[in-house]
Parts: C-alpha cells; sequence; structure tokens
C-alpha cells in the first residue's frame, strides 16, 4: 500500500551505493525512517537536508519491516535557512537533538505542527517581511543567534520538563545562573531577544541538553555542538 505523507527530514544515512535511509518526522506516523533508492541519479540528495519539509510516497515493503520514499515535492522552499551558512548549523544542530531525543513512531500531530511552524520562523527571522509568531515591533531584523536556545527550552517544557532556575541548578555552572534567571518564564519571542555572548549560548546549550539526559535518562552526544559553539 502507498500513501502520500509530509516529511520533515532530521538524518540522512547512505546505504550501499545509491540509497539512503532517511530519518523523518512524519505527521502521520511520528518518528520514522524511510528507504530512499537511486541516490545521486533519479533522486538530489538535496531533498534530505536537514529540516526540510517534503511530500513523499510512502509504499511499505512486505519482505522488509523499512517502509520505502519515492516521487518527492517541496512543501516549503526554504530559501533563507538554505543560504545562511549559520541558520543551516541551527538546524543541524536542533535536528540532531529530535533524532536523538524523540521516540520511534510516536505521533503527535500537534507536536509536528509546533516543529514545522518553528522551522518557518527560523526561515523567515532577520527579513523584514513576515516572521509568524513574532510581534510586528521584532518581525523586522530580530536575530536568528538565540534561536536554538529558543527552541531546546520549549522541547524541554513540551516534554512536561521545567526550565525554572531552581530545576536547571545542578545541571548548570555558578557562571550560567544569572543567564537561567534572565530566561525563566519569557516566551519564545522574549528569548530571542535576550542579549548573549557566544560562550554564554554555549553553557546554556549544554546546561538544557544535561537536562534532557537526566530526564530520558540516556547520553546525548550531539556532534554538531562544537561546530554551533564556533559560529555562535
Amino acid at each position: 500500500m502507498t500513501r502520500p505523507c509530509e516529511l520533515i527530514i532530521l538524518h540522512a544515512t547512505r546505504y550501499g551505493e545509491n540509497a539512503f535511509v532517511v530519518h523523518t518526522l512524519c505527521r502521520e506516523l511520528g518518528k520514522k525512517s524511510f528507504l530512499v533508492r537511486g541516490v545521486g541519479k533519479k533522486v538530489s540528495p538535496a531533498w534530505f537536508l536537514q529540516f526540510n519539509i517534503i511530500e513523499a510516497d510512502i509504499t511499505q515493503n512486505g519482505k522488509s519491516s523499512l517502509a520505502v520514499a519515492s516521487h518527492f515535492s517541496q512543501k516549503e522552499p526554504l530559501t533563507s535557512l538554505r543560504e545562511s551558512p549559520g541558520k543551516n548549523c541551527i538546524a543541524l544542530f536542533l535536528s540532531e537533538v529530535l533524532l536523538k531525543t524523540l521516540q520511534e513512531g510516536e505521533v503527535d500531530e500537534d507536536f509536528y505542527a509546533w516543529l514545522r511552524g518553528r522551522i518557518l520562523l527560523l526561515d523567515s527571522l532577520g527579513s523584514a517581511s513576515a516572521s509568524p509568531g513574532l510581534s510586528d515591533a521584532a518581525k523586522s531584523g530580530v536575530g536568528y543567534t538565540n534561536f536554538h536556545i529558543a527552541l531546546l527550552k520549549e522541547l524541554c517544557e513540551k516534554a512536561g520538563y521545567r526550565t525554572s532556575q531552581q530545576d536547571l541548578l545542578i545541571f548548570s555552572e555558578d557562571t550560567t545562573l544569572p543567564d537561567l534567571e534572565k530566561l525563566e518564564g519569557k516566551s519564545f519571542e522574549e528569548t530571542l531577544l535576550v542579549p548573549l555572548t557566544g560562550r554564554r549560548r554555549d553553557r546554556l546549550i549544554r546546561t538544557y541538553l544535561k537536562y534532557l539526559e537526566y530526564h530520558l535518562d540516556t547520553p546525548l552526544h550531539i556532534q554538531s555542538l562544537d561546530v554551533l559553539a564556533a559560529l555562535f
């Protein structure tokens, strides 16, 4: 049986000479991996960049537990995200975090809609055009350098973990505590506007990751973290 599904790309792993296993968040199926054949020949690898939002036909293979994805179409162009090295780095980092924290096959359409909206927001930030979810005062030219912090904070809260300074205390350095206090109770939009240095951002990110590790009871070895720290 074949069905069309909308997918958010989290990661792609080469499988043989001309195939990928593509790890996604699927609106209809939750976190799910699919086999894609003909990569580099009939199918461009560019379809599978992190945070791409695409539609594909999903066919269940009776001989394998791995379904096959084919016939791709772009749902959102994400032009700004793809042209910006900084936004691409944020997408790489956050998609790796989501890949390692989301449960396989758990369907949550509200979570999917939230993440989809945040990806579109990242794409639009810094533009004088509309930025969904921001006030008129923040729309034009607002930076995205705190975006990964704002999303990590929101991810913890969506998972049911409080993000007060008190809750994060044992996972943070003493120098991070004033910044945690500044972020406490702030909305996503307000978090984007908090002035932070690169070093302070890195400490906050590592604090949230340790917090997630504790609650998920699993180590999170985020390989893109050092690249992110170098850029921000």
